[in-house]
């Protein structure tokens, strides 16, 4: 009889620990990730991005890759853009999915949020109609919401 109870409080605890995490700048800021590699916006970037210790040279080498990708080689561009949903992780130190929990143990952060994410394009492979989709991944650090990948 006690196990149903202890199923229920779980789920429930869950619940509110992943309502209380508001999640639109992360949303928005995924948004922006799509300005970031369109216009190679360099100080865009800085602004959202987690600090690193990088040059405005290394940043934007970083960000020429994503465009290429985007809109050079696989893909024609970054076209209807939209989320899909997010993944909320309030307890990234211990998390079960390995990529949440090294993130977080490189970043110091205990709180990741997944913005999953599609775009229309055209593969240049194959010059077909196609539909990519990932995730822009943010962690809160210091009561702050820092982008840790840029859409790939």
């Amino acid at each position: 009889m006690l196990k149903p109870f202890i199923t229920i409080t779980a789920i429930t605890l869950s619940s509110y620990a992943h309502a209380s995490i508001d999640v639109a700048i992360p949303k928005e800021n995924c948004l922006k990730a799509v300005e970031i590699v369109k216009n190679k916006d360099v100080e865009l970037m800085k602004s959202i991005y987690i600090p690193i210790d990088a040059t405005n040279s290394q940043y934007q080498g970083f960000i020429n890759e994503i465009y290429d990708w985007a809109y050079v080689k696989n893909y024609n561009g970054i076209n209807a853009f939209t989320i899909q949903n997010v993944t909320v992780f309030d307890n990234a130190k211990q998390s079960d999915n390995f990529i949440v929990k090294t993130s977080s143990d490189r970043h110091g952060h205990n709180v990741e949020v997944w913005v999953r994410y599609s775009f229309d394009s055209i593969n240049r492979a194959t010059n077909a109609d196609a539909t990519k989709g990932g995730y822009c991944k943010f962690a809160l650090l210091d009561n702050k919401w820092y982008m840790i990948n840029l859409l790939k």
